[in-house]
């Protein structure tokens, strides 16, 4: 059923018909890959069309539970993870404190906690980025469009 000017839009009219039999319209393409089908399995047009559409139905549905599945998996392990660094952040960052306080009054150094704070901070976020290069993995910073080096 192809139109003159090679629609491919489907349309369903159930009015006309009193069987339960559903019109459509199909492109060439299409109809000869149904008519292929048909052929490979024994069945009518009709038959194989019913069964492919059956088919597809049933992928459709079952991917789209499956996507919602992958969805919640991903939404726990963020939630995982965010506790991870929820405990992990302070203590690193409480660490790098101390050490720089600490190394700051032993009176060994010629440079101020803050500047040895800021030294430290700095070496983290090389040390940092160089480990996510490694494994070709980008920053925070690149998800809003700017992958950092």
């Amino acid at each position: 059923m192809e139109s003159k000017d090679g629609d491919v839009g489907i349309r369903l009219d159930t009015s006309l018909q009193k069987d339960g039999d559903v019109g459509i319209r199909l492109d060439t393409s299409l109809q000869e890959r149904i008519g292929a089908y048909a052929a490979r399995e024994s069945m009518t047009p009709g038959e194989a069309l019913s069964a492919l559409l059956y088919l597809g139905l049933e992928f459709a549905e079952r991917q789209r539970t499956g996507l919602r599945e992958d969805i919640e998996d991903l939404q726990r392990e963020v939630r995982d993870l965010r506790q991870m660094v929820d405990v992990l952040g302070p203590a690193a960052l409480g660490t790098q404190r101390i050490l720089s306080h600490w190394a700051s009054q032993t009176g060994g150094l010629r440079v101020s906690e803050d500047e040895l704070l800021a030294e430290g901070r700095l070496v983290a976020e090389e040390e940092w980025q160089g480990q996510l290069a490694e494994r070709g993995l980008f920053s925070p910073g690149a998800l809003v469009g700017k992958p950092e080096a």
